[in-house]
């Protein structure tokens, strides 16, 4: 523990910092229109700033852009079954009666996922109590992964990506994701803590919403340790939460930018969260360490009316620069934040 006369200058410190890069950087993300040369977009990874390209998957002429109907999906993939969230409200990943849950997960077809998504039409006994949703990552266009035959649709990501990055999306087991999320009027994804890697992201149906905070702003965050735990699910729709066994704490982040419980987490009233909104065919550089909140909502199939809508997207990740600053001064910012909560984090260095 820091003595108790220390504390108050620590907290200034900290709080100059993050008023220190407000007052640095707009208040905005920048949106282009235009295919970025690798060095018009090599400033943007430099300076770890996000930013959006508007129609930029049209532009790039991403083929699942204009094939991913449902149909078109559940052909692609042959009736092969892959591997679906599910959780009783859409919400994974997230704090809940003081647990970091993560969802349950049950092998099913796409034809199946995409009729639990709309139970009106459903030939499967799945209650709206159920939600499904696919979240599938970790080297899933491999050839060996589950979701290969999609990989024509999407490709490698953006040449002007990759020639920055100075790797291919596909180069290492996780680097590709695909998201397949549930209707309107569900609960928005959740997701407060930052990824270590350069993310590029590409609406393909639907909208998303980002809520993002620079890694500078960490203090404001009220990070805690959750006990780790996981829902269990028994078809149709019940669920329990169990404890991870043997038991460890995941440290997230409680506080909802959107909505933020100031009694709860004072500390954020210094935080200045940038919001941006992607429609069908925008990318978005979503930088490595940013906290990030997405909210979604549907959008109509390329097969028309006749399909029901759904939320898609996809990413392509890169690794991160390890060597650069960023990363050794993202992490000392968060031990200097836990070190004024009482927290030290564990030498895993040490015998």
């Amino acid at each position: 523990m820091l003595p108790s006369e220390i504390l108050p200058a620590l907290e200034d410190t900290l709080q100059r910092l993050v008023k220190d890069y407000q007052d640095l950087n707009p208040r905005f993300i920048q949106a282009i229109d235009h295919t970025p040369s690798a060095v018009e977009f090599s400033k943007f990874v430099t300076a770890n700033r996000p930013l959006v390209f508007r129609g930029q998957g049209h532009r790039e002429e991403i083929a699942a852009l204009y094939r991913w109907s449902n149909s078109y999906l559940v052909e692609k993939l042959g009736g092969r079954r892959v591997a679906i969230a599910v959780s009783p409200d859409g919400r994974a990943d997230s704090i809940i009666d003081g647990n970091f849950v993560e969802p349950a997960s049950v092998d099913m077809s796409l034809e199946d996922l995409f009729a639990s998504l709309n139970p009106k039409r459903t030939e499967i006994n799945i209650p709206p109590p159920a939600v499904h949703y696919l979240q599938s990552q970790n080297g899933n266009l491999a050839e060996s992964g589950e979701l290969h035959p999609l990989l024509e649709d999407v490709g490698e990501g953006p040449e002007w990506a990759r020639e920055v990055f100075g790797q291919k999306a596909f180069s290492s087991s996780r680097t590709f994701q695909l998201f397949i999320r549930k209707p309107t009027g569900e609960p928005p994804d959740v997701a407060n803590s930052p990824d270590p890697y350069e993310n590029i992201y590409l609406v393909i149906r639907g909208t998303k919403t980002f809520t993002l905070l620079p890694p500078t702003e960490f203090y404001c965050l009220h990070e805690r340790e959750f006990p780790s735990a996981h829902y269990t699910h028994t078809p149709p729709s019940t669920f329990e939460l169990a404890p991870s066994s043997p038991p460890f704490s995941v440290p997230w982040i409680p506080v909802d930018p959107t909505s933020p419980d100031l009694s709860l987490y004072p500390r954020f009233a210094y935080a200045k969260p940038l919001t941006i909104t992607l429609e069908a065919g925008d990318m978005l550089y979503l930088p490595a360490l940013w906290f990030h909140r997405v909210a979604q909502d549907v959008g109509p199939s390329p097969a028309g009316a006749a399909e029901e809508p759904a939320a898609i997207a996809a990413n392509w990740w890169y690794d991160m620069s390890m060597n650069a600053p960023l990363w050794s001064t993202a992490a000392f910012v968060r031990r200097t934040t836990m070190l004024l909560d009482g927290r030290v984090e564990p030498n895993l260095d040490e015998d």
